[in-house]
Parts: structure tokens; C-alpha cells; sequence
């Protein structure tokens, strides 16, 4: 009985432990089978010895804690089982082994978040994401707008505004779409549609003038399996304005021919032309 308590407080105080601590979190998420077992196992022997260690100086070191010990053995030694053959050293022995396997188990869920508020984020990110997930997790962090390619060559602009299921594959991200478009044959980013129109023209605080729901632009979010994306990149206007002067006045136009239902053409010889279906 007392060597099954131990065991079950140790599993229990090294999951607590490794599915809460930034460090761990994400690995231990993706773990099943045996390879959860011993990463519990592990982090478990750990706040054990760590717990063992504590308790013997409190006890050389704090009479007062002597004697929240002795109640503490008092107080749980009816519950476990009195075996033929044992003798009193070896049943407080067991006893104390069953009070320092309470400790790590109340390690392991103090330990995790209080590690978390000493552990930066980023230092985290770039130990324990994939490059991938810690550029977009940065971007989301710095509400940086960020330039999506995904398989079919369609591309999206925008910034990143929720992670879900990080910690499992394959995970998807939520991005609020500033702009749109796709590359050309030769691999040229082209933006064809401007939602941040729509933003500047409507207002983030528009939704009450509008009479509309709270989330007006929820239309606008996109959500996408990271496992569909082949390229990613920060997005920058000015930047991009450089090298593609005019830019916004030429979706400007496509827009207009849309609503006319004409061929646009580009004055740049490197632009295809772009057709609109009426």
C-alpha cells in the first residue's frame, strides 16, 4: 500500500509538473504511452529528491515544523497497511517516504507556475518551438503583420491573432486578413485585394454605430493549418510600396473593373494582366 502511494503521488507530482512549466509543456503535450510515463517518472524522482532534501533541513534547522511532521505521519499512518515482519524503523521509514511523496506532489503544482514567472517566453520559444511556431508566436506577440504562402500559391496578409493546438500536430493559426493575392510564375508576391479598406472605412468602434454584432470583423479571420503553409515572412507596407510603387491604387483599380466587369491591365510589363468575371 505504501509503495503503490508513493509511486502514484511521484506520477501525479511529475505530470503536474511537466505539463504546466513552459520549458516542458509543449513536449509533454505531444507524448503518449510509455514516453508520458517516464518523462512523469523522471520530473517526479526529481521533486522527490528535491522535497527529501527540503524536509531533512527543516527538520534539523525548525522545531516548529518537527512537529507538523510527526502530526502530519500521525495523521495518515492508520491508512496504510501494517505488514507481518516489519519492523517499527522500517514502518516510520515507509511512513516518511509516503510524507516526502505529499511534497513533491505539492512541488509539482507549485513549482510549474512559479518557474513560468521567471521564465521568459521568448527563451522558451527558441528552445522549444520549431522555427515555424516561434516566428509566428513572436509575430502574435509583437502584432507584426506577417505574409502567409500556403500550397496552392495563394497568399495572405495579415497578423495573427490566436494559436490553436499549438502543442499537437497539425496545428492552425487564426490570422485577421489585411490583404490578399497570390504569387506569379515568377514567384512575385502580387496583392489583389485591400481588406484594410474596409477597416479604415468602417472603424474598429463602428459596430455600435452600424447597429452590428460585436465582432463585426469576424468575416475577416482566417484560419489555417500550419501544415498547408510553405513560406512565411514579416510584411512591410513601406517596404513593399518600394519595390512595388502604387501598389494600393492598383488594387484600387482592379476593385473599380470588378464592379465594371472589365479587363484591367498593369502598366508594369512584368504584371500579368488581370481578368474580372462580372
Amino acid at each position: 500500500m505504501d509503495l503503490a502511494a508513493v509511486s502514484v503521488l511521484l506520477l501525479l507530482g511529475g505530470y503536474c509538473f511537466a505539463s504546466v512549466w513552459r520549458r516542458t509543456v509543449l513536449t509533454t503535450r505531444k507524448l503518449d504511452g510509455h514516453h508520458l510515463y517516464f518523462r512523469a517518472a523522471l520530473c517526479g524522482a526529481i521533486l522527490f529528491l528535491s522535497a527529501l532534501a527540503a524536509r531533512t533541513t527543516l527538520l534539523a534547522h525548525w522545531p516548529t515544523y518537527q512537529r507538523f511532521d510527526l502530526a502530519l505521519i500521525e495523521y495518515i499512518e492508520p491508512i496504510l497497511r501494517n505488514e507481518p515482519g516489519v519492523t517499527l524503523y522500517e514502518q516510520t521509514r515507509r511512513l516518511e517516504w509516503v510524507v516526502v511523496s505529499i511534497y513533491s506532489l505539492v512541488l509539482g503544482t507549485v513549482c510549474g507556475p512559479t518557474l513560468n514567472r521567471v521564465t521568459p517566453r521568448r527563451w522558451i520559444w527558441r528552445r522549444t518551438l520549431s522555427p515555424l511556431y516561434g516566428f509566428l508566436a513572436e509575430a502574435q506577440r509583437s502584432n507584426q503583420p506577417v505574409t502567409l504562402t500556403i500550397g496552392n500559391g495563394a497568399v495572405y496578409v495579415g497578423r495573427v491573432i490566436a494559436f490553436l493546438e499549438l502543442a499537437r500536430d497539425p496545428a492552425a493559426i487564426t490570422l485577421l486578413i489585411a490583404f490578399s493575392g497570390q504569387r506569379n510564375s515568377q514567384g512575385r508576391l502580387e496583392l489583389t485585394t485591400d481588406y484594410e479598406v474596409i477597416y479604415r472605412t468602417w472603424g474598429y468602434d463602428s459596430a455600435t454605430k452600424l447597429n452590428a454584432p460585436a465582432n463585426l470583423f469576424a468575416p475577416f479571420e482566417l484560419t489555417l493549418r500550419t501544415e498547408d503553409i510553405v513560406a512565411v515572412a514579416p510584411f512591410s507596407p513601406n517596404v513593399y510600396e518600394r519595390l512595388n510603387p502604387g501598389w494600393r491604387q492598383q488594387i484600387a483599380r482592379q476593385a473599380q473593373a470588378a464592379a465594371r466587369g472589365k479587363r484591367l491591365t498593369s502598366d508594369d510589363p512584368l504584371d500579368p494582366p488581370v481578368y474580372v468575371l462580372s
